[in-house]
């Protein structure tokens, strides 16, 4: 009997299952409403940019959840020389040093490399992200972003590393050319955990994760005065683009507007 009904008993799971992975998400229209309307370039956009934010800080926050693990774990890692190379390769990868984590350090040295690592390596609200790429790259309309894949005007200095500034005479940068939007985005997150200019932002992250008001994008971007030439200004246009382009719930914004796409073509 047990045999004879087996069969049966799988097909009712797989029937509940399928019927509630088919079922249509129901969305809050307060949550993915935006104040100013959206075109549907702008909907596009959003929804071909944003999942490549969320796959970065994923990246960051699997690095930084393996910080926090290891932080009480001094004799694993430095006695036993348990993810030793890991947490090497991610103090180099963020600009520490190179072998700074060695069988050489105390306990008290160990922990503090970890605190300032942990300074360094965290994700960056994604819409602080999308903010940003709206801003610097015209909704993806820019030369740059279309021709090299630079959103966020990301300069370099080695000649060959990207092209030519529009409209600066003798410059003495170039706009800098990525294989991808995806490693655009990855180094742009990087720049924001490691640059000198940016030290301010990781103040005010770190402010904002003590009071516990993080991921706060509008809040965390008054770090960011040294981003553009346009300091404070420039603060004010990404909050205006948060408030007024921005949905509230970003994830549930790009579901919804591929299950619209979808019912089209259905």
């Amino acid at each position: 009997m047990k045999k004879l009904y087996q069969p049966k008993i799988l097909m009712l799971i797989f029937s509940v299952l399928l019927f509630f992975s088919c079922k249509p998400e129901k969305f809050n229209e307060e949550d993915i409403a935006t104040i100013k309307e959206l075109t549907d370039s702008h909907k596009d956009f959003i929804v071909d940019f944003y999942p490549n934010a969320v796959e970065a800080n994923k990246k960051i926050k699997l690095d930084r959840a393996l910080l926090i693990d290891l932080k009480n774990d001094y004799r694993h890692v430095i006695v036993k020389g348990h993810k030793l190379d890991k947490l090497n390769e991610i103090a180099s990868n963020y600009r520490i040093g190179d072998s700074v984590f060695s069988q050489n350090i105390s306990r008290y040295e160990y922990q503090k490399l970890i605190d300032t690592l942990l300074f360094r390596v965290d994700y960056i609200p994604e819409k602080l992200v999308m903010a940003q790429t709206i801003i610097e790259s015209g909704w993806g309309t820019s030369k740059f972003s279309n021709q090299i894949n630079n959103y966020y005007g990301i300069r370099c200095y080695t000649p060959g590393c990207g092209v030519q500034p529009t409209g600066v005479e003798s410059p003495d940068f170039w706009v800098k050319s990525y294989p991808s939007k995806e490693a655009c985005i990855e180094e742009y997150m990087w720049l924001l955990n490691t640059g000198f200019a940016y030290e301010h932002f990781r103040e005010r992250r770190l402010e904002l994760r003590q009071s516990g008001d993080y991921p706060n994008a509008i809040m965390v971007a008054q770090g960011l005065t040294r981003y553009s030439e346009e300091g404070s200004d420039y603060i004010t246009l990404i909050e205006s683009i948060i408030n007024n382009y921005l949905p509230a719930n970003l994830d549930g914004f790009v579901k919804y507007v591929l299950a619209e796409k979808n019912k089209g073509v259905e």
